[in-house]
């Protein structure tokens, strides 16, 4: 996704917007005046809020498949691939919290039927991804083949996400890069 350097800075401001204020603060307006242009200057750029949103879902989308497509993900084994992604995503949202905050909230995306669909696609292509990764880790012998890849994938992503929004909701009270390696030491017991 190619991105203006004004586009950029009207998703990153949204997100920010929805992070500290709920998505009923993203409007055209708050956007305009939060980065202090016009409110026709951000229509240059969207069509409109829902187009904002959507380039605020793609941009996280392709953060993940970089990672996930990455040469230096396939040099490992499945368990490292496994783990490589995980902890990226502690490492990205411990360093951009407000992003972490709106992107594990989908509620922020339910009111909507479109973006609440793309957020259940970038949850599938994830799925799909990893599930290639598990089935490998079986074949090997790496992971335990005596339960099914889709509750493999839930054992695993379910409580990254739930230890990321405690995170967020304790106002980032803890250091979650820490506490993910503490959850995937004890997933791997249940998975290897």
């Amino acid at each position: 996704m190619n991105l203006s350097k004004r586009q950029s800075e009207i998703i990153e401001t949204s997100i920010g917007l929805i992070a500290d204020n709920g998505i009923q603060s993203l409007t055209i307006r708050n956007i305009a005046t939060a980065i202090g242009i016009s409110e026709p200057a951000i229509y240059r750029h969207f069509l409109n809020k829902f187009e904002i949103l959507n380039s605020v879902l793609d941009t996280f989308q392709e953060i993940s498949m970089d990672i996930l497509d990455s040469n230096e993900i396939h040099k490992k084994s499945s368990l490292e691939q496994i783990e490589y992604f995980l902890f990226d995503r502690y490492k990205r949202c411990s360093e951009n919290p407000k992003l972490a905050k709106v992107m594990f909230s989908e509620e922020n995306f339910q009111d909507d039927k479109r973006l609440s669909m793309k957020v259940l696609q970038i949850m599938h292509s994830h799925k799909e991804k990893m599930h290639k990764i598990i089935v490998l880790g079986q074949k090997s012998g790496e992971i335990r083949n005596d339960i099914d890849t889709l509750s493999l994938f839930r054992i695993i992503f379910g409580p990254m996400r739930l230890l990321i929004k405690q995170w967020c909701l304790s106002n980032f009270a803890f250091n979650l890069q820490d506490e993910g390696k503490k959850l995937w030491n004890a997933e791997l017991k249940m998975i290897h």
